[in-house]
């Protein structure tokens, strides 16, 4: 058994970088798959080292479980955590892990990193407090960051953490911060967007939308660390912004690159052919809006909820318009029937006795 565990912790080193690569340098569509391959990477690491005896063994293996808590945290988790009896668990011995070589002076961290790391640790232990404190620590740390990761990614986290507080002032600093140490376009694209989050959240569409055009001008699918959860939010938010404008072409423009860049089956796809349909209706397109509206839910297997109910309810209105009662009828029957809460469900009954 011993013999075996280099091997052993060599084999799931391997599947780590393979996986990690794909990451940064694909565009790699539904990420679900690669967040289940790396739990089962973990578990296995975690398995080995309850096994582990000798030194360096049990360095390596939890090296590895700290950057797969990294590399979820960062490509998968878009930088905030669940913090599940798991996470926390796997925080505990990276803690331990990082205070006992601490004590033994052992050079495999320099200090910058492990300041870093227990910040990563504490998002995943959901203690914000420390968290804070390790990530507000690495960005004023003077060490030599050559990467500039760990910096770039402090100041990400701290935005995030100030931006679910609802200080979004600060958190729009702290992003803006963080593009001192982007190392690519596809990072300095993920910092804009990030900071016009915030712009947005403090109501200055404006600027904004300046920010989007500005991050979607630079995200490159082709080029390593492109991150299509920011590419496709980016998308969406300058489509928000338009429609409420009733800025219906340049909306559309936005809603249609999201719909040719998004899996069917995500919600993004249902909600930007929900908005093209919306489109469609205010331009009096009554046939072109119910054709999206329900190919949106055609493509959806999500249970009954308010988005679904409220597409039935947009459905029977373009057959209204059409003065096709009979197809309005199937669609505000579903919305009456429904126990989902909705609060144009009176609405809805109303027009089925009209044309009972």
């Amino acid at each position: 058994m011993a013999n075996d565990v280099p091997t052993r912790i060599r084999e799931l080193v391997d599947q780590r970088v393979a996986l990690e690569a794909k990451l940064q340098n694909k565009s790699p569509g539904d990420l679900s798959d690669y967040d289940h391959q790396y739990e089962i990477i973990q578990r296995r690491l975690a398995s080995l080292f309850r096994d582990v005896r000798a030194d360096q063994d049990r360095i390596a293996v939890m090296l590895e479980l700290m950057r797969i808590l990294e590399n979820r945290l960062v490509y998968l988790q878009n930088f905030t955590v669940d913090p599940t009896s798991e996470h926390r668990l796997f925080a505990q011995l990276v803690t331990r892990f990082i205070d006992d070589i601490g004590q033994t002076k052992n050079s495999v961290l320099t200090s910058l990193e492990a300041t870093y790391y227990r910040g990563v640790a504490a998002l995943y232990a959901g203690d914000h407090g420390r968290a804070r404190q390790a990530f507000g620590d690495a960005c004023a740390s003077e060490e030599s960051d050559e990467a500039n990761d760990i910096k770039y990614k402090s100041y990400v986290i701290l935005g995030h953490l100030s931006h679910e507080d609802e200080d979004y002032a600060k958190a729009k600093e702290l992003h803006d911060q963080s593009m001192r140490y982007t190392k690519s376009e596809n990072v300095t694209a993920q910092a804009l967007a990030l900071k016009a989050l915030n712009a947005y959240a403090l109501q200055d569409h404006d600027e904004a939308l300046h920010l989007f055009g500005e991050a979607l001008q630079l995200f490159d699918p082709d080029r390593p660390f492109f991150n299509s959860y920011f590419f496709r939010n980016a998308l969406l938010f300058c489509g928000a912004i338009h429609f409420d404008r009733r800025n219906y072409e340049e909306a559309a423009s936005f809603y249609r690159r999201v719909v040719e860049n998004v899996e069917p089956n995500s919600f993004d796809y249902f909600d930007a052919l929900s908005h093209l349909g919306r489109i469609a209706y205010a331009r009096d397109e009554f046939d072109a809006a119910a054709e999206n509206f329900e190919k949106a839910i055609r493509t959806q297997r999500f249970s009954e909820n308010e988005y679904l109910v409220d597409t039935w309810f947009w459905i029977a209105r373009c057959h209204l318009k059409r003065n096709a009662p009979a197809e309005a009828r199937t669609y505000l029957e579903k919305v009456a029937a429904t126990d989902v809460r909705y609060e144009k469900k009176p609405q809805a009954v109303e027009l089925l006795q009209r044309i009972a």
